[in-house]
């Protein structure tokens, strides 16, 4: 199988493997838990990014890294890929407001450590997610990167430096306006959204249209960029 040709772009790869391995885009949607529709926008090349990736590639038995950008081999090797690559430091909670916030933090001392699959810079870190937030599992490594460029439609460490708390957000940018939108399900859709004053850590730049002219708006950091989700294994 030539799989160099015919394979430059996420939505090729994921369109050949799909059909290799004898799937539907239902089929395979149903197996990640989304929508037929989605899976339609990333072979078509609508979406370029899909927060189903891993889960994607675990049904596919494919490696999420060459799925995602094509470099590495084609060949699954399960979904508990924390093993390998260079280790990060896992942050708690508190650790993520204190480097947002700019105060020293000792990543020597951090309780965990977990190998990164992909590449990144030497400010990269995982985080483990306490609850469930959309399709994202209970107990699932999360890695961000807050050297990073932010655009809407991003999934981004949040911070709010008034109250010490931090979560995971989808950034949105709507009429100049920015707004951070909820991934909790519980909390009903129209209400999920909400209008702020964005800035990021140090290393890192906001790409998107927003007005901080509003003092009144509250203000958040943004802490580092998802960009690897590696799934708990029971």
């Amino acid at each position: 199988m030539d799989w160099e040709s015919c394979m430059s772009t996420l939505g090729d790869r994921l369109r050949r493997v799909r059909k290799e391995r004898g799937l539907s885009q239902a089929a395979l949607a149903e197996a990640v838990g989304s929508r037929q529709s989605s899976i339609n926008d990333i072979e078509s090349g609508r979406n370029k990014k899909s927060v189903y990736l891993v889960k994607i590639a675990h049904a596919l038995n494919v490696d999420p890294v060459w799925l995602e950008n094509g470099s590495g081999n084609v060949n699954g090797m399960s979904v508990n890929i924390v093993g390998q690559g260079a280790l990060l430091p896992n942050y708690e909670p508190r650790t993520i407001v204190d480097f947002a916030t700019g105060r020293y933090v000792d990543k020597d001392n951090c309780a965990a450590l977990y190998r990164c699959p992909s590449k990144h810079s030497d400010g990269a870190y995982t985080t483990i997610l306490k609850y469930t937030r959309e399709e994202l599992p209970q107990n699932a490594v999360l890695y961000f990167e807050p050297f990073c460029n932010y655009h809407s439609g991003d999934v981004a460490m949040v911070v709010f430096p008034d109250t010490g708390k931090s979560d995971v957000y989808r950034l949105v940018s709507h009429n100049n306006k920015a707004f951070i939108q909820s991934m909790d399900a519980r909390i009903d859709p129209a209400f999920r959204s909400s209008e702020c004053r964005l800035r990021s850590a140090e290393g890192g730049e906001v790409f998107f249209t927003q007005s901080n002219e509003d003092d009144s708006l509250p203000e958040v950091v943004l802490a580092g960029k998802l960009f690897f989700v590696a799934i708990p294994i029971d």
